[in-house]
């Protein structure tokens, strides 16, 4: 599949048409993946829901002049506006000659962080979730339980439609390369196959088995003639935002403590899920590997046992933070993480 239109920007209509109901979309800064999404909606006429994670950027997409739906509707000649529908989701309408919402939203906005209070919102007509900036930039805070508000959102927007002989809902994900430890990623189980595609230089997946199928804007040509604007000529080569911005890269912090090493030199501690926390013999430096070797104490993958692996290995926690302790793969280090942050922010 070709990656990108002719006018440069990503070829969102081929995109959004790959036949698994999960599609993740990662690129950098001013690429069209939501412009174009948007715009093939409209002209198409599916019905969306555009999901933000947080309540504030919701509210912000609801005004008008502060919504992509109505900026993209205005370049192509159709006339819409929001309405408040309740507390935490809003519409948007066609105009009718009062200049007054009228009909059904053509779309809806919506809250990760919020949507366990709309349970009881009908979306059974709705085809298609665009979770837009899914992956939260580096200065914004995580969701308490964002893998599940996530995963519990698509369960209530889906219904039973597929039960009932319906198409499954599509889910769009959209995001610019900030950080692989993100909560929608661990949702997609998709943190290895993003590192191997990485590694491979491979830029697009499809695996129906699955249902999910993964994009990787990379050599963008929208992102090259962005290299010779003010702000990238200003920080080019300065760090992690030219890098995500324009190389599709993530953060250089998610590699620098990657490394194999040989378990003989180390001490198995405590095992979990897929992960084994080991102690070196001699250094006292740390090694978390998804191989299991030897006869670590063993904990369930249950909220209990994992307040208790995390009391029992508690000091590789704290000699994380002075760089004593090396992770196998990302796969390793995003599940580890996940368990030692769980409840603490």
């Amino acid at each position: 599949m070709k990656l990108y239109l002719s006018n440069g920007y990503a070829n969102m209509p081929d995109i959004i048409r790959t036949p698994t109901p999960f599609i993740l979309v990662i690129g950098g800064r001013g690429t069209g993946k939501t412009y174009t999404s948007i715009k093939f909606c409209l002209e198409n006429n599916i019905k969306f829901i555009y999901l933000r994670r947080t309540a504030a950027q919701m509210e912000l997409v609801s005004k008008d002049e502060f919504s992509p739906i109505i900026k993209v509707a205005s370049d192509i000649g159709i006339a819409l506006t929001s309405e408040t529908i309740s507390k935490y989701v809003s519409g948007v309408y066609h105009i009718d000659e009062d200049g007054k919402p009228t009909g059904s939203p053509v779309a809806v906005n919506m809250a990760l962080s919020v949507v366990a209070n709309m349970r009881s919102y009908d979306s059974s007509d709705v085809k298609l979730l665009i979770f837009d900036e899914c992956i939260p930039e580096k200065h914004e805070r995580q969701i308490t339980h964002e893998k599940e508000a996530l995963l519990n959102c698509i369960e209530s927007i889906s219904r039973n439609r597929e039960l009932q002989g319906g198409e499954p809902l599509k889910v769009l994900c959209l995001a610019n390369a900030n950080n692989l430890e993100a909560p929608v990623l661990q949702a997609l189980n998709c943190v290895r196959t993003l590192d191997q595609m990485r590694k491979k230089g491979v830029n697009q997946k499809v695996d129906k088995s699955l249902g999910l199928s993964i994009f990787l804007l990379n050599d963008s040509p929208i992102s090259a003639e962005k290299r010779e604007t003010a702000l990238y000529k200003l920080t080019m080569g300065t760090g992690d935002f030219t890098d995500m911005a324009l190389n599709n890269a993530f953060s250089r912090d998610n590699y620098t403590d990657i490394g194999n090493r040989p378990l003989n030199e180390y001490m198995p501690i405590a095992a979990i899920g897929s992960i084994c926390v080991y102690r070196h013999k001699s250094n006292w430096t740390w090694y978390v590997s998804e191989t299991k070797s030897g006869k670590p104490v063993e904990f369930e993958n249950t909220i209990t046992d994992r307040v208790r692996f995390k009391k029992y290995v508690w000091q590789s926690w704290l000699d994380y933070f002075d760089r004593k302790l090396v992770f196998e793969n990302v796969t390793a280090k995003v599940a580890y993480k996940a368990i030692m942050l769980e409840n603490l922010k």
